[in-house]
């Protein structure tokens, strides 16, 4: 039994011990994983920087001799426009070559016939050979066709050329390929008169971008305007090997690609293949030439520092793994005995048996402190369960009195609304009477009514006419918090409703305003909607303008918009702040307290339109009075 036992025991540490190194396991390999990636793109992107940064330097360094020459050139052309002599010619290039160690030669060479005298053809020629400059008239040879000459002067400014091959049997000339700087000479008319060519020899940019090694096997080349190397270590390809036709069918696309982009001026970086190794290529062009240069380096190489570091950790990692997996099991072996007498007791409180005893444990572990909470739990959680009954209870009788008090508010409010109701309707009753009385009183039998007469029922009349305005709007508003469904079957004659609504208008005092109005729309033009509630928010609209901006123009328009019907109503008064644009529309807001009404007119006019389907919006955009926007559907 003891051994059986003792079995259990071992066999649940050797579970716990897996299961919990199989879980630190895959965390550990998962983050070392991604560590591995982070750390690889990271590596990757300082090697791709540092490239970058080695071709930018070339570059610069290129450029530096480039600088040179232009500013070389640009120091002289001005001598020469001034000295135009062939003496003078001859002096101005061997000077420019002697004070610019870094120039190869520099010509100066003169239109057909500038020199008649001399014959059709002129040009000065300084070379540099070893430490001495020698320079000479050149005898006559078609040089108005060579690329140094014609290219500067068909653009009309200076420029670069590839390089190429100036060697002539019987001229003095350069032994080794060369690349000029030509800039057009302008006499007075603006006219050319010659080109100034400086020379640089190919090796010294060569040697700055073979030189361009941040690994091993890496190396430059630079291309020139037609996709010719004129820069590469293998130097078969140079001057006649074009980067847009010299890889094979495997990489012909890849290094096509590569090499338009170089023609085009871009910089950047591309993955690819090159010789079978998977490398990275950067390129980046010239400043102030039509050149590009680039650095092909192996992937591999870039990698190499970081793949040793990768292979030296790994068998460290593996002994760690083993080493955590033996300290794991010693560590849980010990505390699984004390945790058996835990389990049972736990097991019983699963049950529901709260009231049973825990003895407090002595150790200091985390085991012993596992035990001694769990007992504290156990006193808590019966000391909870006995508060929750006890307040489970005050809430029954809270829910009660609350429950109580909200059916005497709710019966409170329905009497409220019974009562405006109720109010609402008789008021309107007696002033139905006055009305009709009124009507009676305007056409007496027995003759017209004097001017006093007649403007004391036009006030009466006014009056009854608000009166009774209120009170339908007080009999709306008491439907507050109840879903009223508008009749919107009937079909409605629009321009009907809109006659009725501006005879309100004039009928309402002042009789001086008056209503511009304008109407695109069919006559007749029918809508299923309510006619009393469409006739309302007109109303309202036009009342509230001739009321809030006397002696304003007031505009009503409607138009036909998609599936709406758009009726717009604006004046030129005071207007509504923007800051109370949304707060006008609340029941019994009224940013006038000295005004006639009770401000719940636009709030009902808003309601009353939402139950007819449509919208409607106070233009804020509108800055000279108040404008209303009102949509209703074209049914």
């Amino acid at each position: 039994m003891k051994q059986r036992k003792s079995h259990s025991k071992h066999s649940l540490s050797l579970t716990l011990s897996l299961g919990i190194l199989g879980f630190v396991t895959a965390v550990f390999f998962a983050s070392v994983g991604f560590l591995y990636e982070r750390s690889l793109k990271i590596v990757k992107q300082e090697a791709i920087e540092h490239a970058t940064h080695m071709l930018e330097n070339t570059e610069l360094n290129i450029r530096r001799y480039l600088d040179e020459a232009e500013a070389a050139t640009e120091s002289f052309d001005q001598l020469v426009l001034q000295h135009p002599q062939p003496d003078s010619l001859q002096q101005y290039t061997q000077r420019l070559v002697e004070l610019n160690p870094n120039i190869n030669g520099c010509s100066i060479t003169m239109e057909p016939d500038f020199f008649p005298h001399l014959g059709k053809p002129f040009s000065v020629y300084s070379l540099r050979e070893g430490d001495r400059v020698t320079t000479e008239i050149e005898g006559e040879y078609d040089y108005y066709e060579k690329e140094w000459y014609k290219k500067p002067k068909e653009r009309g400014k200076a420029c670069w050329t590839d390089p190429y091959n100036d060697f002539n049997e019987g001229i003095l000339s350069s032994p080794t390929p060369i690349v000029s700087y030509g800039k057009p000479l302008y006499d007075e008319k603006d006219s050319i008169i010659g080109i100034i060519s400086t020379d640089i020899s190919i090796t010294w940019i060569s040697k700055a971008i073979l030189e361009l090694k941040p690994y091993p096997n890496a190396y430059g080349i630079m291309v020139g305007a037609d996709g010719c190397y004129f820069v590469h270590p293998d130097r078969t390809k140079t001057i006649t090997t074009n980067i847009l036709s010299s890889a094979d069918n495997k990489q012909a696309k890849a290094v096509s690609e590569l090499g338009q982009e170089m023609l085009d001026g871009k910089k950047g970086h591309k993955s690819m293949n090159v010789k079978g190794k998977k490398s990275i290529v950067f390129y980046q062009p010239v400043e102030g030439t039509e050149w590009s240069i680039a650095l092909v380096c192996p992937e591999k190489e870039m990698m190499a520092a970081f793949q040793k570091v990768v292979l030296f950790l790994i068998p460290i990692l593996f002994v760690g793994l083993l080493l955590m997996a033996v300290v794991c099991w010693r560590i849980i072996s010990h505390f699984i005995e004390p945790l058996d007498l835990l389990a049972v007791q736990s097991s019983d409180v699963a049950k529901g048996h709260f009231d049973q005893k825990i003895e407090s444990s002595k150790r200091i572990d985390a085991v012993g402190n596992l035990q001694n909470s769990f007992k504290v739990m156990l006193e808590t959680i019966n000391q909870y369960i006995a508060d929750i009954k006890k307040v489970n209870n005050e809430a029954e009788r809270s829910n009660e009195q609350l429950a109580t008090a909200h059916k005497l508010s709710l019966e409170a409010d329905r009497r409220k609304e019974d009562f405006i109701k109720e109010v609402s309707l008789q008021i309107r009753t007696p002033l139905n009477i006055v009305a009709g009385f009124l009507q009676v009183l305007e056409a007496p039998t027995d003759g017209s009514i004097n001017e006093e007469q007649k403007t004391s029922l036009d006030a009466i009349k006014q009056n009854a006419t608000t009166a009774r305005r209120m009170a339908h709007m007080l009999f709306d508003v008491s439907w507050k918090g109840e879903r009223v469904m508008y009749d919107r079957t009937k079909s409605v004659e629009v321009n009907a409703v809109i006659e009725a609504s501006i005879k309100d208008f004039n009928e309402r005092q002042p009789h001086n305003m008056r209503l511009h109005h304008m109407f695109n729309i069919p006559d007749p033009l029918y809508l299923h909607t309510n006619q009393l509630y469409l006739h309302r928010i007109l109303r309202e609209l036009l009342i509230n303008a001739k009321k809030f901006a006397p002696g304003s123009i007031v505009t009503f328009t409607a138009n036909i918009k998609a599936d709406m019907v758009r009726f717009v109503i604006q004046d030129t008064g005071p207007g509504i702040p923007i800051d109370e644009s949304e707060r006008v529309f609340e029941p019994f807001v009224k940013l006038d307290n000295f005004s006639e009404g009770l401000g719940i007119g636009l709030g009902l006019t808003r309601q009353h339109v939402i139950n007819l389907g449509g919208s409607m919006t106070l233009d804020t955009s509108y800055t000279d009075g108040t404008r209303f926007i009102i949509d209703i559907p074209n049914e």
